[in-house]
């Protein structure tokens, strides 16, 4: 189990950070992309795939570790950044704006990748049974 949790952790960490990578990264890549043949990374798609991805991975990850350290707040972090991942993907471009979408993917998946590493260290202390 603790094996799992580890592995689930860093799965939604590396999740959370190819978030970052693409919205970050993307804009200043658009120029390359026809030309290298990864146009597919332009497609909003991708934005919705990986944050279905992060909301699979870390809320399974950050359940197994709720249940072994009991610390209820990392769930509530992760939750939060998963809320803000969505509503960038559903709401963005129409409702926050191409800008704004950016920033509140970059918040919500700064808070995954806190909570994560918190979980991660918090199930490390607890001795397994």
């Amino acid at each position: 189990m603790k094996y799992t949790q580890k592995r689930m952790d860093q799965a939604a960490i590396g999740v959370s950070m190819l978030c970052i990578a693409h919205c970050i990264f993307l804009p200043l890549l658009l120029v390359l992309i026809p030309s290298i043949g990864l146009g597919f990374l332009a497609d909003e798609a991708v934005h919705q795939y990986l944050v279905c991805g992060a909301l699979v991975i870390s809320f399974v990850a950050l359940s197994i570790g709720c249940k072994r350290h009991r610390a209820w707040h990392v769930l509530i972090v992760g939750l939060t950044g998963l809320s803000c991942l969505v509503f960038a993907v559903v709401f963005g471009h129409d409702v926050l704006g191409e800008m704004m979408e950016r920033v509140v993917t970059l918040i919500g998946s700064g808070l995954i990748i806190a909570c994560h590493i918190r979980n991660y260290r918090l199930c490390a202390k607890v001795p397994c049974t």
